[in-house]
């Protein structure tokens, strides 16, 4: 049977559409986040960055956005075409191998796990980050906090907030037995809604 896709009417992707979701760019949303990855950096430098991006966007050409779901058929380079770093692609299609099931997907144009019968998406790969999973409750309290719940813990260390895309979202860490959280993301987005 044939990959649905990702499920955009399905609650359980609600979060994660709207948050991965190509955001434009604006001179405040550039401010704002290049402050917060800059903490420290003199305001000035801050406004000369700022510049240089708004800058680079209208001299364009900026590519379109890309769409919420596609087949890694579609994409031209599916291993480094997906503007994550080639290391993490391959961490996630490892994992993917430990499945019953392929779940290999485009999600707003970067790697993705989507579960092959729901269209849930359950793991996303970020840029140089990371992925993320989407963790059934009895797995997330082993987890890395959101941005938001280290913060109001007092330990402030992380800088991404996956947060928003979901309560169940979280950052995966090196020690964290990623294959065992990946078959679990899989089943939890293979439950019935």
């Amino acid at each position: 049977m044939p990959h649905p896709g990702v499920a955009i009417d399905d609650p359980r992707n609600a979060g994660a559409i709207a948050f991965f979701a190509p955001k434009q760019v604006t001179r405040e949303s550039a401010t704002a986040r290049l402050t917060e990855l800059l903490r420290g950096r003199p305001a000035a430098d801050i406004a000369a960055r700022v510049d240089k991006v708004m800058d680079a966007i209208a001299r364009g050409p900026i590519r379109p956005d890309p769409p919420v779901s596609q087949s890694l058929d579609d994409v031209a380079d599916p291993h480094y075409g997906l503007g994550t770093h080639p290391d993490i692609i391959e961490r996630m299609w490892t994992l993917d191998d430990t499945l019953p099931q392929k779940c290999r997907w485009v999600f707003w144009g970067g790697p993705a796990l989507v579960h092959p019968r729901t269209g849930v998406v359950f793991a996303v790969g970020f840029g140089t980050i990371g992925y993320v999973l989407r963790l059934p409750p009895h797995i997330l309290r082993h987890a890395l906090p959101t941005q938001a719940q280290a913060v109001a813990t007092g330990n402030p260390g992380q800088t991404f907030d996956i947060g928003p895309a979901g309560p169940e979202w979280r950052f995966v860490s090196p020690a964290a037995p990623a294959a065992d959280w990946c078959r679990a993301a899989y089943e939890f987005a293979g439950a019935a809604a």
